[in-house]
């Protein structure tokens, strides 16, 4: 198991090395995209300080808790930017034929297509916005204990797990179609409904982003956790909803691939 773990580790770092050897080529591409993602987080948190100064009660929670529930929905979304961005390319692979080639290689179809194009434009945003929010959160007027601390880091690392099956998701969908453009941005609509408690939402609406598209298990929980405001739903039923969501996505890779009859057909 070890072996097979360096292996996969080896295959790793050489795609990231390449996609960070890319980075530098394109510096200055590279550099504005940098910028306009500064732009857009500091336009957003200026919209959430001004609600915190002119709103007392949001849904029945407050503004420092709103605060909160983006800067959850911050880290999720770029933690996953950093290692699945090649998500965001399948489709092209699939119809090149690349991913042809990709299914005789003596490693992991699903691996190779997930992490293929590590992005380190996310990966050196992800640690100047990270110390960024650990400062806001402290600043706030929130309370949070160390039980309540753990319980967020583990139901973190559940919404990682709960990210990696939708980006299998998308790419069992691409297999399938050739085509996950469609896809990936209703995937990134949605999240980005997560930035305000998935509870505020219709019925219907709230218990599709609880169970089909799970952003609620992915932010609204663990940011409910962390402010000890009563949980939605509770912490066990997000682990085994994201558990099983990533076991479901895995079935339907392995589906999909069955039906896959390359790109010469």
């Amino acid at each position: 198991m070890l072996r097979r773990l360096t292996t996969y580790y080896a295959v790793w770092y050489l795609t990231a090395a390449n996609a960070l050897q890319e980075t530098f080529v394109n510096r200055w591409t590279n550099l504005l995209f940098m910028s306009g993602k500064i732009i857009r987080l500091g336009m957003t948190l200026l919209v959430f300080f001004l609600i915190k100064e002119n709103i007392s009660s949001f849904a029945g929670y407050t503004p420092d808790q709103m605060i909160m529930f983006f800067l959850t929905y911050q880290f999720i979304d770029t933690i996953t930017q950093v290692f699945y961005r090649g998500v965001y390319i399948f489709s092209q692979k699939i119809r090149s034929g690349e991913f042809d080639f990709m299914l005789t290689k003596p490693i992991s179809t699903l691996f190779q297509a997930l992490t293929g194009r590590p992005d380190f434009n996310d990966a050196l945003f992800i640690i100047p916005t990270t110390a960024l929010s650990i400062w806001i959160a402290l600043q706030l007027d929130v309370v949070m204990t160390t039980s309540s601390a753990l319980w967020y880091g583990a139901l973190l690392l559940n919404a990682f797990l709960i990210a990696t099956a939708l980006h299998i998701l998308i790419m069992a969908v691409g297999v399938i179609t050739t085509e996950i453009d469609g896809a990936v941005w209703i995937y990134r609509d949605l999240m980005q409904m997560g930035r305000f408690p998935v509870s505020i939402y219709l019925a219907p609406v709230r218990w599709a982003l609880f169970f089909i598209v799970p952003v609620g298990m992915m932010i609204t929980i663990p940011t409910e956790v962390l402010v000890q405001a009563p949980p939605t739903y509770s912490m066990a039923l997000a682990v085994l909803f994201g558990i099983s969501f990533f076991l479901a996505s895995l079935r339907i890779w392995n589906w999909s691939l069955k039906q896959y009859s390359s790109a010469s057909s």
